[in-house]
């Protein structure tokens, strides 16, 4: 039997690398799905926050002290509440729903 050495040569880097790309994308997409690492899950239950509807005239500083432990800051309970709810300027208005931590 006669052993056949063939070369190949790649006529377009660029679909080559663009196919590698592809492929390793296929690949690690199957690996998440098979393995379960595209599942996310909440880092809070709902059960461990308080849903507050803003009314007017409050404000973060208000709700913070109302709702925090004795011994919290109240710069350090605004910032969870704003994490919280994705409230990057600490801006709220009348009507909007917000969650605040229990463990706050």
């Amino acid at each position: 039997m006669k052993k056949s050495n063939k070369k190949y040569r790649i006529k377009s880097p660029f679909r080559f690398i663009t196919f590698l790309v592809i492929v390793a994308g296929l690949i690690v997409g199957v690996f998440g799905y098979v393995t379960g690492f595209n599942v996310s899950t909440a880092l809070a239950n709902p059960s461990d926050q308080i849903t507050v509807e803003i009314v007017p005239g409050d404000t973060l500083w208000d709700i913070a002290y109302q709702y925090k432990s004795s011994d919290k800051d109240v710069r350090k309970a605004v910032y969870e509440i704003c994490q919280a709810n994705d409230i990057e300027d600490g801006h709220i208005e009348a009507g909007m729903i917000i969650e605040i931590p229990k463990s706050l």
